[in-house]
């Protein structure tokens, strides 16, 4: 009884944003299935099959795994590089090798890598997706649906150019009307998304079109044949040995679900840690990465897409008041039924209205305040983000991944490798002054100095070895300096390259007749430093101490540092 009584009230509190969602769901993933190359049945299987095993199995209350935009571009020009002529054949192919190497990545745990990736790559990959979305919907807001896509950018806009004299100024309008239509709901019924009503109006203006007023509008059933529901479609299984056969179509296959597999997971963790942070839980990351290997293999042999984490239907699924992980398993129901009453309306909706809904979609991929904080705050930040965006447009998604990834651990790695000095200069009347993270040492030459006090912090190593060597040389020819204390007290860490060159400066600041004393060492680094004859020398001398104040001390009989 208490399981029934449990599963009844789960039921009750998430009935509402399942049916959500699966209202969402159904023009979006139909629409983003069209920007894929796959036609509108692929999105419809994928938000029935991915979303209910990621329900299932996964580890997020309130994730939903589908048909997502941040993937559409990479698909459609894997639809056309398909080796084969597989076309779009190809993309349940990819669905399952995904959830293979999704489900690798589990295995070895290795997601944790994942990590390393900074929220500016992801953001400039989503803005560069957003871009070309946008960018691919030319052809379908200006009546050129007939023509074929080239699959980049550049090939794209110069298509779009050499047939700018065919454009259908009807279908502009409509689309014209559907753009502020939709911005104009957002705005004043945000509460209800947008690509809802703006199906059902897509709906009756172009079955209204067709029947009383034809001006020339391209339907989706126009485009792609009628559209009737079903929850399989077939797969190419034939085509499976052939391409691992090929050691050619082997790579690209390889290539191209690698791809699909980085931006998913990403896409998915971080949609999932921003549901955290909106409802206060915490998600598990084993369990989701799990869950999205599995709704990968199940979306692909039912001849589904790649799928992935989508905020616009996990941000609606917590707005209407999802608890559990229940609400996306009723949205996957929800889907299936509407779709067998509905999706064959969804042939009168002119390709015009689907590039409406796929442009606020891209709208929605943007996050212009992000990219203003980046600029304020984080100038690095900002220009890896525009890098990724230009790569992601111009070139390549997972080169654009790739390139930003690399680009975020080299300047992090030069962050937290570089070293900082701070100086004391200690006077002959007891007076001292300092230079608190120093960049270039500059000793006065007309004071007089008892000492004074090199502190190194930080990292040190062939990163900034040279400018510390600099320094010291520079201390070795003051005139004014008869002794040198080199503190170690906030050094994190030093390599070969960094021993060596401080024994070096140690053994020259000796040959020049400087007293040196070496201070905060511990018993570690002591042990690797004696083992250079100039610090052998200090040792032996009693000149490495444990605190800056015993070398103090020493030298003048007070405790100032």
């Amino acid at each position: 009884m208490p399981k029934v009584e449990t599963i009844a009230s789960l039921l009750r509190a998430n009935w509402k944003s399942g049916l959500t969602v699966a209202l969402i769901s159904i023009p979006l993933s139909t629409a983003l299935s069209v920007a894929s190359g796959a036609g509108p049945l692929p999105g419809i299987i994928t938000g029935i099959w991915a979303t209910l095993i990621a329900g299932c199995l996964g580890g997020s209350n309130y994730n939903i795994i589908g048909a997502a935009g941040a993937l559409t571009t990479v698909l459609f020009a894997a639809t056309l590089a398909a080796p084969f002529g597989l076309g779009a054949s190809v993309l349940p192919i990819l669905a399952l090798l995904t959830g293979a190497i999704i489900l690798g990545v589990w295995a070895i745990g290795a997601d944790r890598f994942l990590y390393y990736i900074p929220s500016s790559v992801m953001y400039g990959f989503a803005g560069g997706v957003a871009f070309l979305i946008a960018a691919s919907q030319l052809f379908d807001a200006t009546g050129l649906s007939a023509l074929k896509r080239t699959g980049t950018f550049l090939g794209d806009i110069a298509l779009f150019a050499e047939n700018a004299s065919a454009i259908h100024f009807p279908t502009v309008a409509v689309f014209g009307l559907f753009i502020a239509g939709i911005l104009l709901w957002k705005r004043l019924v945000p509460y209800i998304p947008a690509v809802i009503p703006a199906a059902i109006v897509g709906i009756i203006v172009g079955a209204s079109e067709s029947a009383f007023f034809p001006i020339g509008l391209t339907t989706l059933g126009e485009k792609f044949g009628s559209v009737v529901a079903t929850f399989m479609l077939p797969v190419v299984w034939d085509a499976i040995p052939l391409l691992f056969a090929n050691s050619e179509a082997l790579r690209w296959l390889l290539g191209a679900s690698g791809t699909i597999a980085l931006i998913a997971v990403l896409e998915t963790l971080i949609t999932a840690q921003i549901a955290d942070r909106i409802t206060k839980t915490q998600h598990g990351s084993r369990r989701e990465l799990l869950g999205l290997g599995l709704a990968n293999l199940g979306s692909g042999a039912m001849g589904g897409l790649p799928a992935t984490g989508v905020f616009i239907r996990t941000g609606a699924n917590v707005k209407a008041g999802a608890t559990h992980k229940t609400s996306a398993i009723i949205a996957s129901v929800c889907t299936a039924v509407i779709s067998l009453l509905a999706l064959p309306f969804f042939s009168y909706i002119p390709m015009a209205v689907i590039a409406a809904i796929l442009c606020n979609t891209a709208l929605g991929l943007i996050e212009v305040h992000t990219f203003v904080e980046f600029f304020k705050r984080e100038k690095q930040s900002f220009a890896i983000a525009i890098i990724v965006l230009l790569v992601t447009v111009l070139e390549d998604a997972g080169i654009a991944v790739a390139v930003g990834a690399v680009l975020a651990l080299l300047l992090f790695a030069d962050r937290v490798s570089r070293g900082y000095f701070d100086v004391v200069f200690n006077y002959v009347d007891g007076t001292h002054t300092e230079e608190r993270q120093a960049k270039v040492l500059s000793v006065p030459a007309d004071v007089e100095l008892t000492f004074i006090t090199y502190s190194i912090a930080g990292f040190l190593g062939y990163i900034d070895s040279t400018r510390h060597a600099a320094n010291f040389r520079h201390l070795t020819r003051a005139k004014n300096v008869p002794t040198v204390v080199i503190r170690l007290r906030n050094l994190f860490t030093m390599d070969f390259e960094g021993e060596e060159m401080l024994a070096t400066a140690i053994a020259d600041l000796q040959s020049a007749g400087k007293e040196v004393y070496l201070t905060s060492v511990n018993e570690s680094l002591r042990t690797r430093l004696i083992k250079f004859p100039a610090i052998a020398r200090l040792h032996v001398e009693g000149r490495i101490l444990g605190k800056a104040q015993d070398a103090v001390t020493l030298i003048t009989g007070s405790q100032r540092v």
